[in-house]
């Protein structure tokens, strides 16, 4: 299976370009919550929060911290990766598609619209791309992934 193929999800996003599944931004994420535990950095912090007050948030940056590491996607969406309750891919399997843009529905789906927060009309158009294009053939000619992103 090519990589067009295996990292294009069923919603025709492509696994790859999605920030949860940036390997190397969440070891590096779980590296440093490690390290500052190992280093006993909290104990550091509590004393040099008199010379810097800002550091008396030390407490909510590891929260966020852990809360980022949790938004890790360790598998792709064909392999159940993502979102564990994802409609999306439900409904493509319960189909028997082998993504949206086998469905004639694809452009008025509810089930697509809360993704066009994060992304805009990149969903749709990589729909329409993956469409004519087919599955293997597509990924070149994506757009960008989420509405802030300048570039293709």
């Amino acid at each position: 299976m090519k990589a067009e193929s295996k990292y294009t999800a069923y919603c025709g996003l492509y696994c790859g370009d999605c920030i949860p599944f940036n390997q190397p931004l969440f070891d590096t994420a779980e590296k440093l919550r490690e390290e500052l535990q190992k280093q006993q950095f909290d104990k550091y912090v509590g004393l040099k929060a008199k010379e810097n007050p800002v550091l008396n948030d030390y407490e909510t940056f590891v929260r966020v911290l852990s809360s980022l590491i949790e938004l890790r996607c360790r598998k792709i969406c064909r392999e159940n990766g993502g979102k564990p309750d994802c409609k999306i891919r439900d409904c493509a399997r319960e189909k028997g598609v082998e993504g949206c843009w086998e469905c004639s529905d694809f452009e008025g789906c509810e089930l697509l619209k809360p993704l066009s927060g994060y992304h805009g009309d990149t969903l749709k158009n990589n729909l329409r791309l993956i469409k004519k294009y087919g599955i293997e053939n597509w990924a070149d000619k994506r757009g960008k992934h989420y509405v802030w992103n300048n570039t293709k």
